[in-house]
């Protein structure tokens, strides 16, 4: 994480050199991490939406331009799509202060059960050799069985919670997992 925001420290300095960026109401002391556009970064930001709304919208017969408000009537963003595909479950971290994705944090933890019993299946296939009857050992081998079994159950569980919009239980199925996050272990 650190070289993370090395780099972008990085790029900051060399925006603000150049001319692309400027600390927002600099003349008043600023506001810490809000920058406007200088003059450069202006010429950017104008050729990279001209060259983007060439490529969306004047390359395509059948696509028109419209600049709308982002102020609507609810309805409107509902009918767009807007409301419903953007729905995801979130999940924060009090000690990393981060925020993930709750479906994302069960999913990899039922990647983590399939590669388990992946490694199980591998061992084995070395084992036996050219004999060795991977489908056999899928539904023969009791830790094999038991990390696919709970993985197929763990994402049987979200699927359901998520259906039913049962956010609660989602909650619940990580704790129960004790799923920490991924950055500070917590």
């Amino acid at each position: 994480m650190a070289k993370q925001d090395d780099i972008f420290k990085n790029v900051v300095s060399h925006a603000k050199e150049y001319g692309f960026i400027f600390p927002s109401s600099e003349i008043y002391d600023g506001l810490s991490a809000v920058y406007d556009y200088a003059q450069n970064g202006v010429e950017l930001k104008k050729n990279i939406r001209e060259y983007w709304w060439q490529s969306m919208v004047q390359m395509h017969e059948n696509i028109v331009g419209l600049d709308a408000a982002i102020l609507m009537h609810p309805t409107t963003w509902k009918a767009s799509g807007h409301v419903d595909a953007f729905n995801d479950p979130l999940i924060d971290n009090k000690d990393s202060k981060k925020r993930y994705r709750a479906d994302v944090l069960i999913e990899d933890y039922a990647e983590k059960l399939n590669q388990k019993a992946q490694k199980e299946i591998d061992k084995a296939r070395e084992r036996f050799g050219a004999s060795f009857d991977e489908e056999q050992y899928k539904t023969t081998n009791p830790r094999v069985m038991e990390y696919l079994s709970k993985k197929k159950e763990i994402l049987e569980r979200m699927a359901r919670s998520l259906e039913t919009e049962n956010l609660a239980d989602v909650k619940a199925l990580i704790e129960e997992l004790e799923i920490a996050c991924p950055e500070s272990g917590s």
